[in-house]
């Protein structure tokens, strides 16, 4: 048999105080027509609960809030990039102002406006919203690892892991 407990609420059951950083708190299971619900007292209230039907109860904390980290980087060093990037014949820099182009299409600054083929290969016509402009961008044909390979090299050059699925390529 299965029980589903429901998550901890953010303030107490009976005078609705929202709990604080690192504030202790107890809680408590009740079964209730076969059914556990869970109930979150702050330590004011605990003894003017009700105790009936209770079948089990701890002692809990809200835990410390972690510093946010800023997961990606400016948009514009993406945008920069993508730009130095532009007359690149090396393979492995093609390959990677592809992948950022995806990037700054889902960020918007990129909009796909055609495509077309010229001596075997695809390439995106993207309208640049920035700077009012069309710039071409090679379609390489990626595999997923490839993608995968390229997408942490973007996240070694910024210190993040930017999420770009392999199924866009």
């Amino acid at each position: 048999m299965e029980w589903y407990v429901n998550k901890g609420s953010k303030a107490c059951f009976l005078c609705e105080r929202t709990f604080t950083e690192e504030e202790v708190y107890l809680s408590a299971l009740y079964d209730e027509s076969n059914t556990f619900i869970r109930k979150d007292f702050c330590v004011e209230c605990w003894d003017k609960k009700d105790d009936g039907d209770i079948f089990s109860y701890w002692k809990t904390k809200i835990p410390k809030k972690l510093e946010t980290v800023q997961r990606y980087a400016n948009i514009d060093v993406f945008y920069d990039l993508f730009n130095k990037l532009e007359n690149e014949n090396d393979i492995s820099r093609v390959n990677f102002r592809y992948v950022l182009s995806l990037y700054l299409m889902r960020k918007k600054i990129l909009k796909l406006k055609t495509s077309h083929k010229s001596n075997g290969n695809e390439y995106l016509v993207l309208h640049n919203v920035k700077e009012a402009k069309d710039t071409e961008v090679l379609k390489p044909q990626l595999s997923k690892e490839e993608v995968l390979s390229v997408t942490d090299e973007i996240g070694k050059l910024v210190n993040c892991a930017p999420q770009v699925s392999a199924g866009n390529a």
